[in-house]
């Protein structure tokens, strides 16, 4: 197995061995509701909706922008890929229902105009606003709080965050989906520079379980969902 792999497998790992269910605590939540709501359109034609929370607008969905990610080429063991997908009116239903998958690079470069991917202090500011201590939202790996929030739907925050995996090539030249369903995994602006290989912090949401998971993880052959942010005005 991939080094890479290992990495955020051994992480995940500690998580269902603690029992996420019993980590749960969502009687300590605050309220939280956005100072604002709207929407905007992308240059696609695609609306989407925001919620503010502090001094930044939230994207409420996963962005769904960008050249869909099966049909782009990658380069695995020094050999240029493509991705081989059996039903691609199947992806273009999820891409539109949980967003498309980015690499660190595309997640940077493809923000609408006026938008940006959020930084790991945003998500730091984030966490804290949604009751998560300012000790803890600075720590490495999984932090108790927040993650119900940021996943609520409808009402309270609109947050929404989903569980859409992250899709991940590694040493292999077929990519799989990993934990859809399960977890989200969510790159950030902020790359570890501490680390000798490219690593960018990503943020980690889990089902069943009020916990975020801060952590570096290399960038490379990894595609994660992405929201965006603006300053509020």
């Amino acid at each position: 197995m991939n080094k890479f792999k290992i990495l955020l497998f051994a992480t995940l790992s500690l998580v269902l061995g603690l029992g996420l269910t019993a980590c749960s605590d969502d009687d300590s939540d605050p309220t939280v509701t956005p100072s604002a709501t709207g929407t905007f359109e992308d240059a696609d034609g695609t609306v989407y909706h925001w919620v503010r929370i502090g001094n930044l607008d939230w994207m409420v969905e996963n962005y769904k922008g960008g050249d869909a990610w099966y049909t782009q080429s990658f380069i695995a063991n020094g050999i240029e890929n493509n991705f081989a997908v059996n039903d691609e009116a199947a992806e273009d239903s999820l891409i539109a229902k949980q967003g498309n998958y980015f690499t660190w690079q595309q997640a940077k470069d493809d923000a609408p105009e006026g938008w940006r991917l959020p930084t790991d202090a945003d998500y730091q500011n984030l966490e804290v606003a949604l009751g998560m201590s300012s000790s803890d939202a600075q720590k490495e790996g999984w932090r108790k709080g927040a993650g119900t929030l940021m996943m609520q739907q409808g009402t309270g925050t609109q947050l929404a965050f989903l569980l859409a995996g992250e899709l991940g090539a590694y040493a292999t030249a077929y990519p799989d989906k990993y934990h859809v369903g399960d977890y989200g995994c969510y790159w950030t602006a902020t790359q570890d520079t501490t680390k000798t290989n490219e690593c960018a912090y990503i943020r980690v949401l889990v089902a069943n379980g009020n916990m975020v998971q801060r952590v570096p993880c290399p960038t490379d052959l990894r595609w994660m969902s992405v929201r965006y942010v603006r300053d509020a005005k």
